[in-house]
């Protein structure tokens, strides 16, 4: 502690600064989203296993958001934000503005993203509107 404010929470800073992201919501972005989110996170302290899961979490979410909210030749955006509280979590929104297209009755070997982020993510809610789809979540690192 410096005075009355709170620096880090075990190597992670508080202080750190949201990241608010836009990128276009096409496949081929999502390697440059990944390494944005990467470089935030290892500025805002995160490390190890936690970074690579907020990592995953984030990509998984865009990847769906991309895949599921945009058409064939429809143009889209896919916004990304996250923020770590005083309190000792990640917080983060992946959020489209396309329309939902079901999953299939058969996804094959797909369909696995959303498993995998309620499994990583402590809370996850989804919600889906006529002017696109949020993912939210919350990854305590105490």
């Amino acid at each position: 502690m410096n005075g009355s404010r709170r620096e880090d929470i075990d190597g992670v800073r508080a202080e750190t600064v949201p990241l608010a992201l836009r990128f276009s919501g096409l496949p081929g972005e999502l390697a440059g989203m990944r390494k944005v989110v990467r470089d935030w996170a290892a500025t805002a302290g995160l490390s190890g296993e936690l970074l690579e899961d907020i990592q995953l979490v984030v990509g998984e979410a865009a990847a769906n958001a991309i895949e599921h909210g945009y058409r064939a030749g429809e143009p889209g955006s896919v916004d990304v934000w996250l923020t770590v509280d005083g309190a000792g979590a990640v917080h983060g929104r992946v959020r489209d503005y396309g329309t939902w297209r079901p999953q299939p009755e058969d996804p094959g070997d797909r369909g696995r993203g959303l498993a995998l982020i309620r499994a990583l993510a402590a809370q996850v809610s989804l919600n889906r509107r006529s002017d696109g789809t949020e993912v939210a979540f919350t990854m305590p690192f105490m």
